[in-house]
């Protein structure tokens, strides 16, 4: 649909168009149309009842249409969102005592998806943007049962990202998009020369969630994922953008995608399509010092990099380090530990020899679990004799990560390092691998740790380092400091501080509880 109505009679000369009219929750209304009028008629565009009296609107925005370059006045697109219209009403454009007016006939989105992939980007972007945050434009995203809905068409002619290279995007040389298990979102926007000031990045987070209801056959949910705290930074060769997701979303999310508006200059704007990259916290917060493999590495550069690293720091830990404190103080009841379910864990079941080894001394985990979860590289031999013997469920890889994620707070956890079961059975006290179980609360530490500062993606990784923290003795350095391929050592220094406090929260009241 789109009905243009042109009044030419005069010496200024109106047009108005309407392409189409969609329905939203709550009964309001999305318009998308087009306008001219000359620059100096100062004209106005707005929604009136059959008697005269205006209709409230709630949002509108033009954008410029390139494609009437060569008309004599300027034309413009808009998207005009409204509440529920009467029956009659029209859409008035009006300079002076001139108007022309048409009618607002009731929703026909037929052309919604096409019209948004013909208009300029920035208006489909603007509105994709307005349907994160505003819920009566939530069914644009699921229109007709379409990919991405009345956004796909648009979506899909974006220069998409794969890994962090760009290709053909003027000046930009990559776009790398990382997330964490605590929800975080990270942007770094390198370019092939410093950035200008004005620069900007904004983005909109996408996903696909399922389906709960009885009739959606398992079809994934598209969805605007809501990101907080969002705040960008330029530095000399870099754009870098920081927010966080719920984890709760992202718990549930199938897929997340990452839609970036980069501004280098404003006659220079680009739209990229990203898939970010699940990190590490070590990962995520080196990236802010990493530069492009052909940068010129300055001094100035390097030290606006650290002070944001600094910065990101600080406030990971304003909203990290409570919750970590809470669960680092929180203490079982008198009489919970005989009550818990007992999970068993062999950790670092990286030896297939080591299933001889438990051919021998599965009674000693029989006798200590409801259940046992092995991980490591041979998790799957060194499962075996259990799996044989038939005495208690066995879990590995990830349906063992699982299990731990859904024991957390609702069961004690006996993890056994398998190495250090092996040095207990040689000098003959296999029960001396065993002292160091962990209650509900410390499993619920164990996974907001790996979350929030975890060095590798295995949780195996964190758990290793938990029960070495509660083995500290005096003297001894309570956090192992990460060794990686750092993009400098200064950034290595930082971030490693940064997680052993985090490591360290509360850990003068968090002993292990027997």
């Amino acid at each position: 649909m789109d009905r243009p109505f042109e009044d030419g009679q005069t010496e200024v000369a109106l047009q108005l168009g309407l392409t189409c009219e969609v329905a939203l929750h709550g009964g309001g209304r999305l318009l998308l149309g087009w306008a001219q009028a000359p620059a100096e008629a100062q004209a106005a565009l707005r929604l009136e009842a059959p008697d005269g009296q205006p209709c409230p609107i709630a949002q509108i925005r033009f954008h410029p249409d390139p494609t009437a370059s060569d008309s004599p006045h300027p034309t413009c697109l808009f998207t005009l969102i409204s509440g529920p219209l009467p029956s009659g009403a029209r859409l008035v454009l009006q300079a002076g005592d001139r108007r022309i007016d048409i009618a607002v006939e009731g929703p026909d989105g037929a052309a919604l998806a096409g019209a948004l992939a013909a208009w300029p980007a920035e208006a489909g972007f603007a509105l994709l943007a307005d349907a994160a945050t505003n819920p009566a434009l939530q069914p644009l995203l699921d229109w007709q049962q379409h990919p991405f809905g009345a956004f796909g068409e648009w979506l899909g002619g974006l220069n998409p990202v794969r890994g962090r290279m760009t290709e053909n995007v003027a000046e930009i040389e990559e776009a790398e998009t990382l997330t964490s298990l605590a929800g975080e979102v990270m942007v770094v926007v390198r370019g092939s020369a410093s950035f200008p000031p004005g620069a900007r990045l904004e983005l909109v987070a996408l996903g696909q969630r399922p389906n709960g209801t009885a009739d959606a056959a398992g079809r994934a949910e598209p969805v605007a994922v809501p990101l907080l705290d969002w705040q960008m930074v330029a530095l000399p060769q870099a754009l870098v953008g920081q927010g966080r997701i719920d984890p709760a979303w992202l718990d549930r999310l199938s897929m997340l995608d990452l839609v970036l508006r980069v501004q280098v200059r404003p006659d220079l704007v680009h739209f990229l399509r990203c898939r970010p990259r699940a990190a590490t916290v070590p990962d995520l917060l080196d990236s802010i010092c990493r530069t492009t493999p052909f940068a010129e590495p300055t001094d100035a550069a390097g030290a606006a990099a650290l002070d944001l690293l600094r910065l990101v720091v600080a406030r990971r830990e304003a909203f990290l380090a409570p919750p970590l404190a809470s669960l680092a103080a929180q203490r079982p009841a008198p009489d919970a530990a005989g009550h818990l379910p007992r999970l068993g864990l062999i950790l670092g079941a990286d030896d297939p020899l080591a299933a001889r080894l438990f051919q021998v001394t599965a009674p000693e985990f029989e006798g200590r679990c409801d259940r046992l979860l092995v991980m490591g590289d041979a998790a799957e031999a060194v499962a075996q004799p259990f799996i044989r013997r038939g005495r208690i469920p066995v879990s590995l890889g990830a349906a063992a990560v699982q299990a731990l994620r859904e024991a957390a707070g609702r069961a004690g956890l006996l993890a056994v390092e398998a190495p250090r079961f092996a040095a207990a059975v040689a000098v003959g006290r296999p029960a001396a691998a065993f002292s160091h179980p962990l209650g509900a609360a410390e499993l619920a530490r164990l996974l907001a740790l790996h979350a929030a500062a975890g060095c590798e993606p295995a949780l195996a990784d964190s758990l290793a380092r938990l029960l070495r923290l509660y083995r500290t003795q005096p003297g001894e350095p309570a956090f192992l400091p990460v060794q990686r391929g750092w993009s400098s050592p200064h950034a290595a220094e930082v971030v490693n501080a940064h997680l052993a406090r985090l490591w360290t929260t509360g850990q003068a009241e968090a002993a292990p509880h027997g």
